[in-house]
């Protein structure tokens, strides 16, 4: 039974770096800004989405693109615990009778818009970026302190060895260090 595990944990760490092989996508920045006492999170995928997906889309399946992000306060050898974390979705939708596609974005499950583009490259764009949103709310407990946000995308699903579920996603990606004075009306 030893044998039959170590096999079947070999195939599944061959398997995962075969997916890693074939999926350069990644996160080259993540930004945030403040506004307020609201951090709002920017970040895209480089290169865009895999074929894979937009291939999906084309045939009409509904595609989401998933963005999580969590927020921490730096400390200098270590991450503090977890202050907050969100998770920012898109899903684009091919409407046949009109020949366009419905954007929805949630956030934390709840609906935010829906919007309708033209053609499939809008659809795609939508997918591939993480749009200013206000991600989190900074509080007194974080006034001053050292803040940064991890971020990464999911963006497929797929299967390995015929029945492991797998999940498309990119590396973490930190923002630089920034920080909040306390005041609700300033950065």
């Amino acid at each position: 039974m030893p044998a039959l595990a170590a096999i079947l944990t070999a195939a599944l760490l061959a398997a995962g770096h075969l997916l890693a092989a074939e999926d350069p996508v990644g996160i080259p920045e993540v930004r945030t800004t403040l506004a307020g006492s609201e951090v709002r999170v920017e970040a895209h995928l480089h290169p865009r989405l895999p074929e894979e997906v937009v291939r999906r889309l084309a045939s009409g399946i509904p595609t989401t693109v998933a963005w999580e992000m969590r927020l921490f306060v730096k400390r200098r050898n270590w991450f503090d615990s977890l202050k907050d974390e969100r998770r920012y979705e898109v899903t684009a939708t091919w409407r046949p009778v009109s020949g366009d596609y419905a954007i929805e974005r949630r956030l934390d499950g709840r609906l935010l818009d829906t919007v309708v583009v033209p053609g499939r490259e809008e659809a795609v764009a939508a997918l591939s970026r993480l749009p200013g949103i206000p991600g989190f709310t900074s509080g007194p407990a974080l006034a001053g302190a050292p803040l940064v946000v991890r971020v990464r995308s999911l963006y497929g699903t797929g299967v390995a060895l015929g029945f492991v579920p797998t999940r498309a996603m990119t590396d973490w990606r930190t923002s630089p260090v920034f920080s909040w004075n306390g005041q609700p009306g300033g950065p």
